[in-house]
């Protein structure tokens, strides 16, 4: 039977297509995988000159960015030019290990003894959402396989139905960047007890379009067959680590201050601006659409709002938390929030969005956006403004996407071929 191009075998052969790092040979004798923890890599020892090296296996961002490692000497091989943001932290934890213990919990929810392994850990949420939604094409596309997740524990109430095994990592999202022995250790012990095994190559950037976030948050999204119909309502995000400045002079003052040891009396004002920049905005919107309601969510604390706004913002999250904010995601006709993995989940409920763009990220341009749609109505449905854009600018665009939706949906969606 031929093999899925997106599976990684593991056991009872594990996956030896690699070459050696020192001197080019390519047939390896194929060792051991290792899991510590992020990256998952295979050990390998070269037939021709006697080298023993690691070598990432092709998952997550080792996909298009495998690196290899001398396993005595520590050299780092990286002949496809990774991003030092993967490979730094990742030579400091080889080089320092840690003997930390990390509890994972095991949840057997469906016995099965050929499985696929999909390993989302990762350091930032965002990267943990593109990899776990990965999930849907394993479950999918392999019902001969039990699928079985690695997530952090904070990310459990996500789990879409189907999955064989979950196996929830208790950690800190910032502490998933070491090398522990304990991950390793735990990860191979469960291993043992199946008789085939497969890695899911997990991809960091998967087709969002295919996304069905109901089978991951129990939530439905937002129907476009009602975008004129329903009522009219915003999602605002506002984050308090990524804000939204008036101009660059306001952004070099924030810095400024901060450099200064003024951080609180920076962000007192810049989070108070922030929100006023929200608020002109809707108050813009509600001059030509006065029936418009609308959200606020983020990491943050409430403020006083204008009627028909409800505050979502908390400190501290939860399931409910989380299913109340999806809630608010999945009625607005868009979401508006400055560019960040907080965007991911608005979008993937949302009809459309405004996403305010910093200057340093147009690299990054809709990695953070979950496109649900494959058509023309990617550009109707999904803005992207400039970092300093103001609110008078954000509200035309939401004017537009209110006021001109019936003819561009008409034109696009009905007047076919």
């Amino acid at each position: 039977m031929k093999r899925d191009p997106h599976l990684v075998p593991v056991f009872p052969e594990l996956f030896a297509e690699r070459s050696c790092p020192a001197c080019g040979a390519s047939d390896p004798k194929a060792v051991d995988v290792v899991f510590p923890g992020i990256h998952v890599f295979g050990e390998y020892t070269c037939t021709t000159c006697g080298y023993h090296f690691y070598h990432d296996l092709p998952v997550g961002f080792a996909v298009d960015h495998d690196v290899a490692i001398g396993k005595e000497e520590g050299r780092l091989y990286d002949g496809d030019g990774a991003k030092q943001w993967l490979t730094d932290p990742l030579m400091k934890g080889f080089r320092a290990p840690s003997d930390e213990h990390v509890p994972i919990e095991r949840k057997v929810i469906t016995p099965h003894k050929r499985v696929m392994v999909l390993n989302a850990l990762d350091f930032l949420y965002g990267h943990v959402l593109l990899k776990m939604w990965n999930a849907q094409y394993y479950l999918d596309h392999h019902s001969d396989l039990g699928l079985v997740l690695i997530l952090p524990k904070s990310f459990e109430w996500q789990v879409p139905k189907g999955v064989a095994e979950v196996w929830l990592v208790d950690q800190k999202l910032g502490k998933a960047h070491g090398w522990y022995h304990s991950i390793n250790e735990q990860v191979k012990s469960f291993l043992t007890d199946f008789e085939e095994v497969y890695l899911a190559k997990g991809y960091a950037h998967p087709d969002k379009s295919k996304v069905d976030i109901e089978r991951f948050t129990g939530v439905k999204a937002f129907d476009l067959d009602r975008f004129t119909t329903a009522p009219k309502h915003v999602t605002f995000v506002l984050r308090e680590d990524r804000l939204w400045f008036r101009t660059s002079l306001h952004k070099l003052k924030y810095r400024a201050l901060q450099w200064l040891g003024l951080k609180a009396m920076a962000q007192a004002y810049f989070l108070w601006d922030q929100q006023c920049m929200a608020m002109k905005a809707l108050r813009l919107i509600r001059k030509l659409h006065p029936e418009v309601t609308a959200s606020i969510v983020g990491l943050g604390e409430r403020r006083s709002v204008p009627s028909g706004v409800e505050d979502l913002r908390t400190r501290r999250m939860d399931k409910e938390t989380e299913l109340t904010w999806c809630r608010a995601y999945a009625k607005s006709q868009l979401v508006i929030g400055v560019h960040g993995s907080n965007m991911l989940l608005p979008t993937a409920f949302a009809a459309g969005c405004i996403e305010i763009l910093p200057h340093d990220r147009f690299e990054n341009l809709a990695q953070d956006v979950a496109v649900r749609y494959t058509d023309v109505m990617q550009l109707f449905l999904y803005r992207f403004v400039d970092e300093f854009a103001s609110s008078r600018t954000v509200a035309r665009h939401a004017v537009s996407m209110f006021s001109d939706y019936p003819t561009f949906h008409r034109n696009n969606r009905v007047n076919v071929p």
